[in-house]
């Protein structure tokens, strides 16, 4: 039952990457819209903002998968060093 515990979670934290990138994205097109409608400056602000999005949210989510990779190869080190 633990194996299936740790899978779960596993998916469950790449699912959730993947979700935090998508509403930086979208975060960033919506407030370029709102401030292009504000300041009636058509395609510039939404341009700015999405890349500026793109820019933090692939940051961040490179970051975050360093992370967890590092937790996963740690793992089967701490299993060996319990048997010997």
């Amino acid at each position: 039952m633990k194996k299936n515990q740790g899978t779960t979670q596993a998916v469950m934290a790449h699912v959730t990457i993947g979700i935090q990138l998508a509403i930086t994205v979208l975060l960033g097109v919506l407030g370029g819209n709102w401030l292009d409608n504000r300041f009636k400056t058509s395609p510039l602000f939404l341009a700015i903002c999405t890349a500026v999005a793109m820019i933090v949210g692939f940051y961040h989510l490179m970051k975050q998968l360093s992370g967890t990779g590092a937790n996963v190869e740690a793992k089967p080190e701490e299993k060996r060093k319990k048997w010997n």
